[in-house]
């Protein structure tokens, strides 16, 4: 689980994690969530180290799990610090299912005693360049099933051979806190800050781009920077949630009509969160230009939770369009010029891709889909 380690303007990455355990909870499962900390990792609130009981990571684990209706079943673990072991390596031993989301949990000691013990791959194509180009430690070993998010990975992904044989899987969402009918249109701070605009929530360069096979694979910086001009092609003025700061670059993109909100306001709290996506007009976004280049079928977990709210998605082709309905309510985009005509083409009929948008939300993404999909893997 990525929660704990995420405990600040993080509100849609913890949620990544949590849709798979709110998923199989949904679908019956008994569910155990458990994360592991290094003691580097523990602050509090002034960014300071401290013990775990005093952390901001304790603070926004308890949290969560209490607003989710969370029972005992849950476990933090923290370098350096004494936590009871015993129910959750009782529970493991007997567990169908043990599902590592980014190779985050790194005590296989627990957890070898589940039947399948599988390695979600969060960030297709750099998770494989990472270990194979640049030999870094992504922790494969101990599973036995490996699943992707990149929809092409296996069918026509272009991506280093890790020796594992990668299964593509939707991003599931949880609609009993993720639909129009849970409430989440009722009006607040984070969501006036929308105001019917088109939006997206984004770290602005994330990691380093990495090289592979003569190519660089980068982040999102690039590709927002080839849709600079998309407010004055559109008569849009789009609204993004970012860690980019004051400086050249933003202002650029000011002049053109793009507008910039700091995420602690709408990130620290997901029912904040939650109410920006929902009073959002919709969502229009690129992908990291790496899932572009390595045609990974990438698709957002984060445009999931768009069209779940019943608000339309226009996102960057990376391949996905080829595993999932496009064209009504999720529309892609190649080209600047595709970006700008399909969102004059949405705007003409926006009612139409709502009703769209959240429907392809029920049929292909809800928990009980593509959870149940996934599991057929195994």
């Amino acid at each position: 689980m990525g929660v704990a380690g995420f405990p600040k303007n993080a509100a849609g990455n913890s949620w990544a994690f949590l849709q798979w355990a709110t998923g199989l909870r949904e679908l019956g499962w008994e569910v155990w969530i458990v994360e592991s900390l290094q003691a580097k990792e523990l602050i509090n609130r002034n960014h300071q180290p401290c013990r775990l009981a005093e952390s901001l990571n304790f603070a926004h684990w308890k949290s969560f799990l209490e607003d989710l209706g969370w029972d005992r079943k849950a476990t933090l673990l923290a370098e350096g610090e004494r936590v009871e072991e015993r129910p959750l390596r009782e529970f493991a031993q007997g567990a169908d299912l043990f599902l590592n989301l980014s190779g985050h949990f790194k005590r296989p000691d627990l957890v070898g005693g589940a039947a399948a013990r599988v390695y979600v791959d969060l960030d297709p194509a750099f998770t494989q360049i990472w270990a194979q180009v640049y030999r870094s430690p992504m922790n494969f070993s101990g599973h036995n099933a490996f699943w992707s998010v990149g929809l092409s990975m296996g069918r026509g992904a272009v991506v280093p051979d890790t020796g594992h044989d990668w299964k593509p899987v939707l991003p599931p969402v949880c609609r009993r806190y993720w639909s129009a009918e849970a409430g989440v249109r009722a009006s607040g701070p984070a969501g006036a800050l929308a105001e019917g605009r088109w939006t997206t929530i984004t770290h602005w360069y994330g990691y380093a781009a990495v090289e592979w096979d003569g190519k660089s694979h980068g982040n999102k910086s690039e590709e927002f920077a080839k849709l600079r001009d998309w407010p004055g092609r559109t008569g849009l003025k789009p609204r993004v949630v970012t860690d980019l700061g004051p400086g050249e670059e933003r202002d650029r993109f000011e002049k053109e009509g793009w507008e910039f909100l700091r995420p602690d306001p709408i990130c620290s709290d997901w029912k904040a969160y939650r109410s920006f996506l929902a009073s959002s007009r919709g969502e229009f976004s690129p992908a990291k230009a790496g899932y572009i280049t390595a045609r990974t079928g990438w698709f957002s977990d984060r445009s999931a939770l768009y069209l779940s709210l019943g608000r339309p998605v226009l996102l960057q082709e990376t391949g996905w369009s080829r595993w999932i309905p496009e064209g009504h309510g999720l529309v892609a985009f190649c080209t600047p010029e595709e970006a700008a005509e399909k969102a004059r083409e949405i705007e003409v009929d926006h009612g139409r891709h709502a009703r769209a948008a959240e429907g392809i939300a029920v049929e292909h993404l809800a928990a009980e889909k593509a959870i149940g999909q996934a599991l057929r893997h195994l």
